[in-house]
């Protein structure tokens, strides 16, 4: 865990240095840029590790599940990423509610201008803030990978549903995300046998 963690953060981070930094005031640039990144590493993982599917060791525990009623069945590896997202999810709440690097996180999102003029290390902040976003994203792949395939491109699936989650749960509010998450995954489950 702390190793998907800080790999991922570090890649983060190397893209906020590289590229991001220089597009903070081109907001739909930034998003082509972060696309096109994405891209990029993509196609690079096909070059260096192949596009098969790789096995992902779940480990014993995480194995087999529970017979509830009728054809309903409780897998452990879910439960255990449903358990595992409400612990990142309150983790992430701390740090941003009761921390001062969250204070600067939000100070920042609110008035960069302002955030800079009071002593906030604003380009800090947002490698800090983009690092530690990529490390979320690192985490969210590991506990999804028991339950999905492991290739390259395994999170692409999920970027329309994240956008719509972000849209409705509002930019910059965690626990409106959660709540819109919650909301979508539930129509989604209720929806998606009809089809």
């Amino acid at each position: 865990i702390p190793f998907a963690f800080l790999v991922t953060g570090g890649v983060g981070v190397a893209m906020e240095v590289t590229v991001i930094r220089h597009l903070y005031k081109r907001p739909l640039t930034t998003l082509l840029a972060t696309w096109a990144i994405s891209l990029l590493l993509i196609n690079l993982v096909r070059v260096l590790f192949g596009t098969q599917n790789l096995e992902f060791v779940t480990p014993v525990f995480l194995s087999g599940g529970a017979h509830i009623f009728a054809d309903f069945f409780v897998t452990w590896n879910r439960l255990f990423a449903i358990a595992f997202a409400f612990i990142v999810l309150c983790a992430a709440l701390v740090v941003l509610r009761f921390t001062r690097l969250g204070l600067f996180i939000r100070a920042v999102t609110e008035n960069r201008t302002m955030a800079s003029c009071i002593g906030v290390s604003v380009r800090f902040v947002d490698m800090v803030a983009f690092g530690l976003g990529a490390g979320l994203a690192g985490l969210a792949g590991l506990a999804l990978s028991p339950i999905y395939t492991v290739n390259p491109g395994m999170g692409t699936g999920f970027i329309v549903d994240a956008f719509m989650i972000v849209v409705l749960g509002g930019v910059g509010s965690l626990v409106g995300t959660a709540v819109a998450a919650l909301s979508i995954g539930m129509i989604n489950v209720i929806i998606e046998p009809v089809y």
